[in-house]
């Protein structure tokens, strides 16, 4: 077998696509990046989930009407939304750590300069669009980077991450309680800030991975032990020992010929590499040059268990190469060297790719996206007005900021169980989402005629569990009812119908409060758009099934040949 790799390599074949598509570690240094993972969903979520803490004294220090001021929220998760898809070409151009680690500077800055805004707009822009761009330049490479680190172990080591979401609402949301209590609205916003800046420390642990190639052990090239005669050694053997360098060699001397004369001598040190004869920024490019994009694997966004999927059960690297963007030529999915095109062209053509709006022809797609947009309208909507609701109940700061701690410890517990139990065969995905956001929205809907604080700590328990369900199952959804090939695309264009969504649904509710004086139309429209997006998703596997028999039909018509299957029609019936 090595006979046979040696030989294969020195007829200039190409190694076979199992040596170039390596599979992620599953461990050691990925339970660094977990934790870290972790740490970022804390801190974003954490200052987005506890923002109706604040909004109540933005209301008292502006003056302005609360449909204005409940922009800042709505900016915040709208901007860290809907800059998926850019943030996603951000890192396939610059790596995963240097994309969030400009986001947690973005983010410190836009924080603490908003706490100077002489205005509103001036606040609007910086605590929202600055902060939010900022969040979303962390958050993405942190979800990523799990996905990038594990394939075995992706769906453990996805919960963990994630938890850091609701954990982060409940501990962020008596915090920020305490601290306007100690201090004004402007040093909370200091000292949020300053924890959040903390998000620089935890994105260098997101190295990234490098293309495996086996090396060979040896060179056989005009190379000999120093105690054998030397021979020339060529400038084209110099370049092919750079191909296939040396490694774990005794001492070995090696003659350069130029014009008949031999001119130099080089005695190679062992374990040294023949390429050290190069010009170093060749090497230094080169080495970078080996650095696998993160989102080149197709299931990359991927949160369940990747033995669900059908094409990984069989594993092994012929596995791997499937979830990959080119599976037959895997060179796109490294940086290359000598490339003209600048950084701008690259990022503008990675933006490009993230986005198929083929699938606004899919049925099946717009549906699904109408359900999210919907529930996104809806969502960060109890998050905004309960502290300001527990305020007209007469309950104290504390108490209103114990609402959203509870809703974290629900959101997070919810997310642990829901991963459980969809990964069970039994188990449909599908109805475990609508089941979710139409309790949801039922018991939003009531919230104008919940009089107590116990009825109220019950009600954040509910909404907790249903937005967590929601969370956890969108991309299993979307690969259940498209197919992992187009789980990248369907993801960034449900993200940005999210964001888009998260920029109108708090606005809305706080101008529909401005005209009646109450809080009630808020509720009544954040219950409505829930259990409307899970009402929508109830005939989707029909219509998913109804679409890929529609496209079996035209697949056979225009190639007279068995078509494959669709992902649509392997999936259980409701």
């Amino acid at each position: 077998m090595a006979n046979t790799k040696n030989e294969s390599v020195a007829n200039g074949k190409s190694p076979s696509s199992e040596d170039s598509a390596p599979g992620p570690p599953d461990g050691g240094w990925g339970w660094v990046v977990t934790f870290s993972s972790f740490m970022i969903s804390f801190l974003v979520d954490g200052v987005c989930f506890t923002f109706g803490l604040l909004f109540t004294e933005f209301l008292e220090y502006y003056g302005e009407s609360k449909g204005k001021t409940s922009l800042l929220g709505s900016v915040l998760n709208g901007a860290y939304l809907s800059l998926g898809p850019v943030v996603a070409a951000f890192c396939n151009r610059f790596g995963c750590r240097r994309v969030a680690i400009a986001g947690g500077i973005t983010a410190f800055l836009g924080f603490f300069l908003c706490s100077f805004s002489p205005n509103l707009d001036v606040m609007i822009f910086l605590y929202g669009f600055v902060g939010g761009a900022g969040f979303g330049f962390m958050y993405l490479p942190s979800i990523v980077m799990v996905g990038y680190y594990f394939e075995k172990k992706r769906a453990f080591a996805t919960g963990i991450a994630v938890c850091g979401s609701g954990i982060g609402g409940f501990v962020f949301a008596p915090l920020t309680a305490f601290l306007l209590e100690k201090f004004s609205w402007q040093g909370t916003l200091w000292i949020l800030s300053a924890l959040v800046l903390n998000g620089v420390v935890c994105a260098q642990a997101f190295r990234p991975l490098y293309e495996k190639k086996k090396a060979e052990k040896k060179c056989s090239k005009s190379i000999k032990s120093k105690d054998q005669a030397l021979k020339p050694f060529s400038a084209l053997d110099l370049e092919l020992c750079e191909k296939h360098p040396i490694y774990k060699c005794r001492s070995v001397e090696a003659v350069h010929e130029t014009n008949g004369k031999n001119d130099t001598v080089v005695r190679l040190a062992q374990s040294q590499d023949i390429s050290t004869l190069l010009d170093v920024k060749h090497r230094h490019e080169r080495h970078h040059s080996d650095t696998l994009k993160p989102l080149a694997r197709k299931d990359i966004f991927y949160s369940g268990s990747l033995k669900n999927i059908p094409h990984t059960v069989e594993g092994g690297a012929r596995a791997r190469v499937s979830t990959h963007s080119l599976p037959h030529n895997n060179q796109d999915d490294v940086e290359s060297v000598g490339d003209d095109e600048n950084a701008c062209s690259k990022v503008a053509k990675s933006l490009a790719s993230s986005f198929d709006f083929s699938l606004l022809k899919s049925p099946t797609f717009i549906l699904y996206g109408t359900s999210c947009f919907l529930c996104m309208f809806g969502f960060f909507i109890p998050f905004n007005f309960l502290p300001d609701l527990a305020k007209d109940l007469k309950l104290d700061k504390t108490q209103g900021a114990l609402l959203i701690s509870i809703i974290g410890v629900s959101n997070t517990v919810a997310r642990l169980v829901v991963g459980f139990v969809t990964d069970r065969p039994w188990a449909n995905s599908l109805v475990i989402n609508n089941l979710a956001l139409m309790i949801g929205g039922i018991t939003t809907f009531a919230v104008p005629f919940y009089n107590s604080f116990a009825v109220l700590i019950i009600y954040s328990i509910v909404f907790g569990a249903s937005i967590a369900a929601f969370v956890s199952l969108r991309s299993i959804i979307m690969v259940e009812l498209m197919g992992i090939e187009r789980l990248t695309n369907a993801f960034g264009l449900v993200v940005l119908c999210q964001g888009l969504s998260s920029f109108m649904g708090s606005p809305i509710a706080g101008s529909l409060s401005d005209q009646t004086g109450t809080y009630n139309i808020t509720f009544y429209l954040a219950g409505v758009t829930m259990f409307l997006a899970g009402a929508l998703c109830v005939p989707l596997r029909r219509v998913a099934r109804w679409e890929g028999l529609q496209t079996t039909v035209i697949q056979t018509e225009v190639t007279g040949d068995e078509p494959e299957q669709s992902p649509m029609l392997n999936e259980k019936s409701l």
